[in-house]
């Protein structure tokens, strides 16, 4: 296996058991939680497609700012 492969499955391994943990934490099944990661990834894909690039720079330089004063 190649190391892509190896790293993408890691993160797959680690967001299995993040929604396992926020699944057990709301007392509802891990399908229904996945099904809402999923969408939720869907919705802020089409997010930041609609963001102009400068826009999404700016965004994202106020977020860091923002995390570093924290």
């Amino acid at each position: 296996m190649d190391e892509q492969k190896m790293d993408a499955n890691s993160e797959l391994r680690f967001i299995a058991m993040e929604l396992t943990k926020l699944a057990e934490k709301k007392k509802k099944p891990f399908k229904a939680i996945a099904a809402e990661y999923i969408h939720n990834v869907y919705e802020l894909d089409e997010m930041l497609k609609s963001t102009p690039p400068a826009r999404a720079s700016a965004r994202r330089a106020r977020a860091m700012s923002e995390d570093e004063q924290e």
